[in-house]
């Protein structure tokens, strides 16, 4: 299945989210969960127009649409979890520092570093919302929590089938020194969100440590995806089938 036909079918087969239901959060998560969620919504937001110019820049009708169904699918995690903060009566962030630096960070390096940017905060999101999954028994946010997760696996390798068009370009000493400069955009990411978000990981029962730890590994593996090394490792990043 090529990512069009993904993104295509993963829209027309999304489960609903049961908004139906009563929506009672345990007392415990309620402040670290908007916190988070306020957080979270905003840097979902965004309209993707670095990556929309590049897909134009391309002349590929499908790539082109692509590009744009995966925008809407970020902006579909916003839209869910502001409908959460709503039902948690708490107001959606019109700007926050932390949001603007990664915005900043992602622009001035170019479009490559922008799509490493974006793997980044993919990869820490795909184990943080498992975490928020794992940690409450509340259907609605279990619907919204695994909607995001399972949409964010399939970003990621969207992201590093992205990234090896441009690595295949790159020289060896280019690829080692992109490699290292990713690592430390990852570790210093990593960081910033297991400070600003310390509070709900500690109600939903995940160390620090052991947060760290599953973050790296997760990183290193799709690390090896965009930068292969090894015949295994330069298979196609092929797209999922939808849930």
């Amino acid at each position: 299945m090529n990512w069009l036909n993904y993104f295509e079918r993963n829209a027309a087969r999304r489960k609903p989210i049961p908004w139906h239901l009563e929506f009672a959060v345990e007392p415990h998560l309620r402040d670290p969960l908007i916190h988070t969620l306020q957080r979270f919504q905003i840097g979902e937001s965004g309209e993707g127009k670095f990556l929309k110019k590049w897909a134009a820049q391309s002349g590929d009708a499908d790539f082109v649409a692509t590009i744009d169904l995966f925008v809407q699918e970020e902006q579909e995690h916003s839209r869910i979890m502001a409908c959460l903060l709503e039902r948690l009566d708490a107001p959606l962030l019109q700007s926050h520092w932390s949001d603007n630096l990664f915005v900043f960070v992602r622009h001035v390096g170019g479009l490559k570093f922008e799509i490493m940017m974006f793997l980044v905060a993919e990869i820490i999101a795909k184990r943080f919302f498992r975490a928020l999954y794992d940690g409450t028994d509340e259907p609605i946010l279990r619907a919204v929590f695994g909607q995001i997760v399972r949409e964010e696996r399939a970003h990621v390798a969207f992201n590093c089938y992205a990234l090896r068009c441009f690595s295949d370009l790159l020289s060896p000493l280019e690829k080692w020194a992109t490699k290292l400069l990713w690592r430390a955009l990852f570790r210093l990411t990593c960081l910033i969100v297991m400070f600003d978000h310390r509070t709900i990981l500690r109600a939903v029962g995940v160390g620090s440590g052991q947060f760290w730890h599953e973050c790296s590994e997760i990183f290193e593996r799709d690390l090896a995806r965009a930068f292969p090394t090894t015949p295994e490792q330069k298979t196609v990043v092929a797209a999922p089938s939808p849930n």
